[in-house]
């Protein structure tokens, strides 16, 4: 991960270096000059070796990742191939401790950095993968400044991006909010609130495209987008005596069965806060028309129901989210 510029990396390099010599023997050593050498192949296997000699060193893990990530460097530089850069990245992921030292951190950054620019390089194929490829470039620049606030390489390129790229966003999403309209065509709005939503992360303060993403908003709230493992249609909405009260629709794209589970469910306001439904007032006011418990399948492809949440009057929703699992979560944005 880390050709550092070179003053930067041998400071770096000699404080793991030091640690590594006063409890790895030989072998560890040995890792060490391939590693310095660039033999990263060698110094992956030597490095793994120490590491069995002593498990509990998180500098062998260390040095195993960027000994991948500094081989999937060399590969995008001798040959332009971004998967070779992408593969030796994943496997690196594998070894970064769960703690890492600040040195590691710094140089993890600059690598971040080295892959989101690699990817800014690569030609793509196709349209759709040019919106990978941007995607994933700024998905390593978020990591990277996250890693390394301090990181200016970083700070400068996801600036540079943004700047580039909001007014190609703008267009698409004007353009498709326009064909929505005239075709009536509602999978045509999930188009448009998707560009809309990346310009409006391109420039959070541009009026204009808050002014039409709300607008894009108010027509997909209501639809089930069939892009969604699980999509969320909000029928209704109003606040009732301290409560909001919603009007659901919900149906799996999931291949399998899904349990639907009302705990799962969580509502976000535009502050960041969250709010649990308040189940005893669904219970007490609500009988029959409440989101119950179910399993959607081929048989039932989607279910009804009403959920409600205790929130002040005034606070303005972001977000309805129901988490499917650990990994994926389903939102409906608010207008």
């Amino acid at each position: 991960m880390i050709h550092l510029k070179k003053p930067c990396l041998l400071i770096v390099l000699t404080i793991l270096a030091v640690a590594m010599n006063h409890c790895g023997g030989n072998t560890a050593e040995e890792a060490e000059k391939a590693f310095q050498n660039g033999n990263y192949k060698v110094a992956i296997q030597l490095f793994g070796e120490a590491r069995q000699q002593n498990p509990d060193n998180p500098l062998y893990n260390e040095r195993i990742a960027l000994s991948y990530m500094y081989r999937g460097d060399e590969f995008f530089t001798k040959t332009g191939n971004i998967k070779s850069f992408e593969g030796n990245f994943e496997k690196a992921t594998n070894f970064i401790p769960e703690t890492p030292s600040p040195e590691f951190q710094k140089a993890y950054s600059d690598m971040l950095f080295k892959l989101a620019r690699a990817y800014m390089k690569s030609t793509p194929q196709n349209d759709i993968q040019k919106e990978e490829f941007l995607n994933n470039a700024l998905s390593r620049l978020e990591e990277a400044l996250f890693q390394d606030e301090s990181n200016r390489q970083a700070d400068s390129l996801i600036a540079k991006i943004k700047l580039d790229n909001f007014q190609k966003m703008l267009h698409k999403g004007k353009d498709f909010y326009e064909k929505a309209g005239k075709q009536k065509n509602y999978d045509l709005y999930f188009s448009a609130e998707y560009y809309f939503k990346k310009a409006a992360y391109f420039d959070i303060h541009n009026e204009e495209v808050k002014k039409l993403l709300s607008r894009t908003r108010e027509q997909t709230l209501k639809v089930l987008n069939y892009r969604d493992d699980l999509a969320i249609a909000i029928a209704e909405y109003q606040r009732k005596d301290g409560h909001i009260v919603m009007d659901l629709r919900l149906k799996s794209y999931l291949p399998d069965p899904l349990e639907i589970n009302v705990d799962n469910f969580e509502l976000y306001d535009i502050e960041g806060n969250t709010y649990r439904l308040d189940k005893e007032w669904m219970s007490k006011k609500l009988a029959k028309g409440a989101m119950k418990n179910t399993k959607l399948d081929a048989k039932k492809s989607f279910v009804d129901g009403i959920i409600v949440f205790n929130m002040p009057q005034k606070i303005k929703l972001e977000y309805l989210a129901y988490k499917i699992n650990d990994d994926k979560v389903s939102r409906k944005y608010f207008p």
